[in-house]
């Protein structure tokens, strides 16, 4: 009976140690994609605003399942630009002022800077 023992540890810890490198071939094969997200915050109004924070809210929730990986969040409008600490939830974003006039030149600087980005505005 300990000779069954043994083959049956053997064949289980072969099995994870299977599973395991399986895993890691996965991972590193099919890596998630990873974005920055782009939001202008020039004016909007606040029902055009609510889009913004529902095309960002899916974007979250797929961060939040690791189907995709939110690397940074930056804010702009034409007075400047910032660099989020971490990563807002939706309800960040809501909270989120809008002011200014869109400026397509620091839109487009900021599409070059950031080339893996998803660009958020309100949808003229």
């Amino acid at each position: 009976m300990t000779q069954i023992n043994r083959k049956l540890l053997v064949t289980l810890g072969l099995s994870w140690v299977g599973f395991a490198i399986a895993g890691l071939l996965i991972t590193l094969l099919f890596p998630i994609p990873t974005v920055a997200v782009l939001i202008d915050r020039s004016y909007c109004p606040p029902d055009a605003w609510k889009q913004v924070v529902q095309q960002y809210d899916t974007l979250y929730s797929q961060h939040q399942q690791k189907h995709l990986k939110i690397q940074q969040v930056v804010v702009f409008s034409d007075l400047g630009e910032d660099v989020l600490p971490s990563i807002p939830s939706g309800d960040e974003i809501q909270a989120l002022s809008t002011y200014g006039r869109q400026n397509l030149d620091h839109r487009s600087q900021l599409a070059t800077q950031y080339p893996n980005a998803q660009l958020l505005s309100c949808p003229t």
